[in-house]
């Protein structure tokens, strides 16, 4: 419980910096989707990885990112064609 507990807190505080950030125009919209997508996909990691053997976690992680950069490419690449 304690390392949900951690990443919960580091989660919340790097979001905060972050839209803080974008507040002042210092990043860009997007690292919002960066923050939450890199969490949630951590939280998953760590869920898969206490319930499953190394070798699906793995897997669930590396399916997980790939997604997320699909999802993230596919974000900036409507961006900039509007």
């Amino acid at each position: 419980m304690a390392p949900f507990l951690f990443l919960i807190a580091v989660s919340l505080t790097v979001y905060v910096i972050s839209y803080l950030l974008i507040r002042l125009k210092r990043l860009p919209i997007i690292a919002n989707w960066i923050v939450l997508l890199g969490t949630s996909t951590a939280f998953l990691a760590m869920l898969v990885s206490q319930t499953m053997s190394l070798w699906y976690a793995l897997l669930v992680i590396l399916g997980l990112s790939f997604a997320t950069a699909v999802l993230l490419s596919k974000q900036q690449e409507a961006k900039t064609h509007n």
